[in-house]
């Protein structure tokens, strides 16, 4: 039998779902405060988005540290292998967890073009056939980011009409996946500055790591026309904070949708809602058909742990062995 601690209250889809899954295995739940004392005697620690450095890792006795999704910017994977502790996620393609990121980042488009908010308060004031929104047919969307997550993204705004371009780190591979999405323009990363400029949209969709931290900063908000939008199912940390405020007070973008932020959960009293700026509380991939997908694959992870073989998706497998 395995112990696994999932580190992250009011997550009980989760736990049902995994407990269906491996009934003979101990699941509990814990607060990150409580990873030390409840996982002392784990395999498996699940920290959803709890951060995890040396001073946890060196003290648990776990196997693997299974993300229950792809993030994982919060675990310090070098302290990891040091300890022997294997690292996996869940990629978001090929589980639903992409395609409902994706459903996100076009809803929180629509919900700045549209003035959601501004509609919702006329539906107070009794007020008729206003505001005047923005269609999304005949704009441009700029896809920052084109793994999982800005495929599903561009395969849905592409039944928008809109025009589609994507930026990625090493630009098209030309594979039979990406070749099924129609694109107006796909460029590696160093051409990002090129395209800002045309976007009326700016989804942002890469992995934080250490060449994405603050991709988004005042250099980028500058080039942006004045009547665009950003928006961010990525990681907070891929825009610069204060550059985005800045931008947003000096007018130089017209608003923001953000899916995630710096820190979690976010300050409902950050200036940044005293903007146009849409906010939603890191929902992108909380749905049924998310959920169940990235459990069946957490879960075969830990029965082959269970069964002292590689987790799949292992991001320290060479690092572990060495060590």
């Amino acid at each position: 039998m395995m112990k696994i601690v999932l580190c992250s209250q009011g997550f009980s889809a989760i736990h049902n779902m995994l407990k269906a899954l491996l009934p003979d295995d101990e699941i509990v739940c814990c607060a990150p405060d409580e990873i030390c004392s409840l996982g002392s005697d784990a395999d498996v620690l699940i920290p959803a988005i709890t951060a995890l450095g040396d001073a946890e890792l060196s003290l648990l006795k776990l196997k693997l540290v299974q993300q229950f999704g792809a993030g994982l910017d919060a675990i310090d994977i070098p302290a990891a292998s040091k300890n022997g502790v294997y690292v996996a996620n869940v990629p978001a393609a090929g589980t639903g967890n992409a395609e409902s990121v994706a459903e996100v980042a076009v809803m929180l488009m629509l919900t700045l073009a549209r003035q959601f908010p501004k509609a919702q308060q006329n539906i107070r004031d009794g007020v008729v056939a206003g505001p005047t929104g923005w269609s999304l047919k005949g704009r441009t969307a700029l896809i920052v980011g084109y793994g999982g997550i800005g495929r599903e993204v561009a395969r849905r705004l592409s039944g928008f009409e809109m025009e589609v371009l994507a930026v990625s780190r090493s630009g098209p591979k030309n594979t039979e996946q990406e070749q099924a999405i129609p694109l107006a323009q796909h460029v590696s990363g160093e051409a990002l500055h090129k395209l800002l400029p045309r976007a009326d949209f700016v989804i942002l969709a890469p992995p934080l790591n250490d060449d994405t931290r603050g991709l988004m900063a005042a250099e980028e908000f500058t080039l942006m026309k004045a009547t665009a939008f950003v928006v961010n199912v990525a990681r907070g940390g891929v825009i610069d904070y204060q550059a985005l405020l800045d931008a947003l007070n000096n007018k130089q973008i017209m608003g923001a949708g953000l899916d995630v932020f710096w820190q979690e959960p976010v300050d409902p009293a950050d200036p940044l809602f005293d903007q146009n700026v849409i906010g939603t509380p890191h929902i992108g991939g909380a749905t049924d058909l998310s959920f169940k997908g990235i459990a069946n694959k957490v879960a075969e992870n830990i029965r082959r742990v269970g069964r002292a073989e590689m987790p799949v998706n292992c991001v320290n497998a060479h690092d572990c062995r060495d060590n």
